[in-house]
């Protein structure tokens, strides 16, 4: 069997971000492959997934939930933002959201990365057309780039994962609660060397689940008359809050594309050998 070369980009910066992990990751995919157990293999690898993910950035909860009691910006501001994520026909395999990260500019070292949780407040799958979810993020005041929205789109027997390339600039002003708009994000079939919507490993899942056979387009839109009272009206810690407006650029596909064929930090385009990614979703 004939594999692609960067068989984990789509997850690549969930992991490490070094070559070794990744190699580490696609020798034990390989490994897992003899199992008798298709269950076993994905089980072996999704965990790989996680536990590189939980090597390299704390994962932090949402910024409020549906029970907070009380509310303080005085160190970390907090943005809002709905995602909604959609197919272009009814699918089994609806896509939502699991981790959002942020990279925090002007540090030092190495950028700072922030990977945050999506949790059940955010909203549910339930359209298998689109799904809109809520999301909260505490930050420090300071520049960041919005990276990526992690997620996946699974139904008995296949569980396929999803990456959005945002790439967004953000600027956190203290002691504020703000609202940066809707990401409307459809999943929709690949046409020729556009960026992937996820990697082609596991080859079985991603293929049945139309993700690596995909791509997103993406729009950022101001809705803030329609979701600033309902984010007030699903978190009632925020009834009586100010919420700034501040909506992010427009989405650069270009600058996503580049992103996706360099693994964002290799200045030498991917190449791949095989194209595995034919869906069978529906």
């Amino acid at each position: 069997m004939s594999s692609p070369v960067r068989p984990l980009s789509g997850i690549m910066s969930y992991s490490c971000c070094r070559p070794s992990s990744v190699t580490r990751l696609s020798n034990l995919f390989g490994q897992s492959l003899k199992a008798k157990s298709r269950g076993i293999v994905v089980k072996v690898f999704l965990g790989t997934i996680f536990l590189l993910l939980a090597g390299c950035a704390n994962v932090a909860p949402m910024a409020v939930d549906k029970q907070t009691k009380s509310l303080d910006v005085n160190s970390k501001s907090i943005v809002l933002m709905t995602v909604d994520l959609s197919r272009p026909e009814p699918s089994r395999y609806i896509p939502h959201p699991l981790l959002i990260d942020f990279t925090k500019k002007g540090s030092q070292d190495k950028p700072e990365r922030l990977v945050f949780q999506v949790d059940k407040d955010a909203g549910t799958a339930s359209s298998e057309t689109h799904n809109k979810f809520l999301l909260r993020v505490a930050l420090e005041p300071g520049e960041y780039e919005l990276k990526t929205i992690f997620g996946n789109a699974n139904a008995f027997p296949f569980n396929g994962f999803f990456q959005v390339p945002l790439l967004e600039n953000i600027n956190i002003s203290p002691n504020t609660v703000t609202y940066v708009g809707r990401v409307n994000a459809l999943m929709r079939p690949r046409v020729g060397e556009e960026f992937r919507a996820g990697s082609v490993i596991p080859l079985i899942d991603q293929a049945a689940t139309g993700v690596s056979g995909s791509t997103f387009d993406v729009t950022i839109v101001d809705l803030s008359d329609e979701e600033v009272p309902e984010f007030k009206a699903v978190f009632p810690i925020l009834a009586n809050v100010a919420i700034q407006k501040s909506i992010l650029p427009p989405f650069d596909r270009a600058k996503a594309q580049t992103w996706w064929e360099t693994d964002g930090n290799v200045k030498t385009p991917r190449k791949e050998t095989a194209d595995t990614s034919h869906s069978a979703a529906n």
